[in-house]
Parts: structure tokens; sequence; C-alpha cells
């Protein structure tokens, strides 16, 4: 369920806006405006990225562990 907020700006932002949304609602346009996407497509493009490079996984993995053993106090075992 998507909820709905009302926010209040300027008519000279409002005017603004209105312009460059073209037939997009404000929303999309916003979200775009600042970055988020609806789905994982922008996510996916680093999908199997590093998967002829096992040191790099490695090394990351070694990273992911060692921050969470930092801010979580616990060990993460691959």
């Amino acid at each position: 369920m998507v909820m709905a907020r009302q926010i209040s700006v300027s008519d000279e932002v409002y005017e603004e806006l209105s312009k460059r949304k073209g037939g997009k609602s404000f929303s999309e346009y916003i979200r775009e405006s600042i970055g988020i996407t609806r789905d994982n497509r922008e996510f996916l493009k680093f999908a199997g990225i590093w998967k002829k490079d096992a040191k790099k996984v490695n090394d990351f993995k070694k990273m992911i562990a060692k921050e969470r053993k930092r801010n979580l106090g616990r060990e993460f075992n691959w």
C-alpha cells in the first residue's frame, strides 16, 4: 500500500516543478530527480560483475565480516 503525504511548496517551486515534470506525476518526477527507483533494475546492473574475480569477492567478504564484527560485535562465517 502506498501512503500519500501532503507537502507545501512556494508557488514559484510549484510552477517550476509543473514545467519540468512533463507528463509525469509529481511523485514520479521527484522520485527520479532524487535517484529513487521503484524496482531493482539499477541495482541489478551490478549482478555478476565479479563473477570471474574470486579475489575481489573474497576481499569484499572479508571487508563485510570485519565491519560486521566491528559494528555488531559478532563474526560472520561464509
